[in-house]
């Protein structure tokens, strides 16, 4: 037994073309849609809000020699 993920984007249509053909081989047991994003919204949002703010020039610039003092 082998698992094939695939990723895609927007275009539903192509997708769906693609998974119908697949079942005409006959080969493929289950066929499963995941919707769920791949990261923890929480984490991403940290990060925007942190590329936001070194945008905005809202960050502290240290050198590496004084991070263990």
């Amino acid at each position: 037994m082998c698992t094939v993920t695939i990723e895609y984007s927007e275009n539903r249509k192509a997708i769906d073309l693609l998974l119908s053909a697949i079942r005409e081989l006959g080969a493929v047991v289950t066929i499963t849609e995941e919707n769920e994003p791949r990261y923890n919204p929480e984490i991403l949002k940290k990060a925007e809000e942190s590329r936001i703010a070194h945008r905005n020039g809202q960050c502290v610039k240290m050198a590496v020699e004084d991070l263990w003092k």
